[in-house]
């Protein structure tokens, strides 16, 4: 299923509509490259707008009171540069107006999940890879067990798993 707006070539900004995605509007996590200033013309006339060009988007976004809002609780500065280049949740919320009740894009005031890979674990140190040595030739602890919670470096993984080859 296919939003009707999709149908008009003359849709010149980015709306609830570009995140359908079988009938219901999803969630994407965009990187906002620049604000700028920039006209309008639509069914009321000509009207100057804040419009925010998103990476990943080849249409602009016309960013309003509230979004900026959301943008200054989520990186807590009013600073409309501290929001450049850093990921953003888009969503689609229910709104009032006019018309009735319709759907419009929102930024979310919530912070992009940044996954638990990123972070390094801590290294072994030569004088507790010993005591490691141990626990693994033991059978208190795999090598899986030591890799999902420190760094080996290539050495230390070659000899704990000789010493379980042998062991």
């Amino acid at each position: 299923m296919s939003h009707w707006r999709k149908q008009f070539a003359d849709d010149k900004t980015i709306g609830a509509h570009d995140l359908e995605v079988d009938g219901k509007f999803g969630e994407v996590v965009v990187t906002i490259e620049k604000f700028y200033q920039g006209e309008l013309v639509g069914s009321m006339g000509k009207e100057n707008k804040v419009f925010a060009k998103l990476k990943e988007f080849a249409k602009p976004m016309i960013v309003n009171r509230t979004n900026f809002k959301r943008l200054e609780k989520l990186f807590n500065s009013f600073d409309m540069e501290q929001y450049l280049n850093k990921p953003v949740k888009l969503i689609v919320e229910q709104v009032k107006s006019p018309e009735g009740i319709v759907p419009a894009l929102r930024f979310s005031s919530r912070s992009v999940e940044v996954p638990a890979a990123a972070k390094a674990l801590p290294s072994v140190k030569p004088e507790d890879f010993g005591k490691l040595m141990e626990m693994v030739t033991s059978g208190k602890m795999s090598i899986a067990d030591v890799q999902s919670k420190r760094t080996l470096t290539p050495q230390q993984l070659k000899e704990l798993q000789d010493a379980v080859v042998q062991g």
